[in-house]
């Protein structure tokens, strides 16, 4: 059965599966159901009943308004990453500068900046080949074409001799050590690849500040989505390697520390 925490899921599904929303069940709730869609539909409240993300058994979420693919290769696009697309927006002018999305995912930071620049280029990276497939259905959907590279942080641009204007990035950040603080949903569902790091969830953003000479321009900027306790230990990082650059902080709509960005000056 499904929780009564989610008594709409059942109805959510029908709308979103097949376009079928509460006014059209009312008005054809006794039409034969094709077998086939039974079938789809039963699996669906099946899985959505054993804490599958709804996200998953749809196989899409909303992001920053506009509808993205999803599936078990990569992360649920949340709601706070969302604030960083508008902040991001909001600071860079668009004015021919190259933009890099580190570790993309379902592509929902790149492709959205893309989406509304005109005359930026953004790139997008992952790992993850399987989430890159992703990222390419998302960009045909969104009508955009932003360049896309296979490997891990910055390494696909250091190979192709790519140096960039802007790094945004959404890397993965749980410690290890935070499992328990976890929703079990989460854990068991969505890509471990994507969600935990070293050294207390640190470690993808230290090794891309020791590498921003590699990839970035003298004076270019970052912007890092950071778990709510990191601000400190990585402001600290920043300017112990970097003493030239000072690190700012911007917080979410719940007030957690969210957004680490600087421009970057040794």
């Amino acid at each position: 059965m499904l929780s009564d925490a989610e008594p709409r899921v059942a109805t959510l599904l029908l709308e979103d599966l097949f376009g079928m929303d509460r006014t059209y069940f009312m008005l054809h709730a006794d039409d034969s159901v094709p077998y086939d869609r039974r079938i789809q539909y039963e699996k669906a409240v099946e899985r959505a009943a054993a804490g599958e993300p709804f996200q998953y058994v749809t196989g899409f979420g909303w992001f920053y308004g506009h509808k993205l693919k999803v599936d078990e290769h990569t992360l649920i696009p949340r709601n706070e990453t969302e604030e960083l697309v508008e902040f991001v927006l909001g600071r860079e002018s668009d004015d021919g500068r190259t933009v890099v999305d580190i570790g993309t995912g379902t592509g929902a930071i790149g492709l959205l900046l893309q989406k509304y620049w005109k005359n930026n280029k953004v790139i997008l990276t992952d790992i993850s080949k399987q989430a890159l497939e992703v990222a390419k259905e998302n960009a045909a959907e969104l009508g955009v074409s932003p360049r896309m590279l296979q490997g891990s942080l910055f390494e696909p641009l250091i190979d192709k001799g790519i140096m960039v204007d802007c790094i945004v990035s959404n890397p993965p950040y749980i410690s290890y050590n935070e499992r328990n603080e976890m929703d079990d949903s989460v854990y068991r569902h969505e890509p471990h690849l994507a969600l935990f790091a070293e050294d207390g969830g640190l470690e993808l953003y230290k090794r891309m500040i020791d590498g921003l000479p590699t990839v970035l321009k003298q004076g270019g900027t970052v912007y890092f989505e950071i778990g709510w306790r990191q601000y400190s230990a990585l402001s600290t990082y920043i300017k112990e390697v970097w003493p030239g650059t000072r690190p700012e902080l911007k917080k979410d709509m719940n007030g957690q520390d969210r957004i680490l960005f600087f421009r970057w000056e040794d």
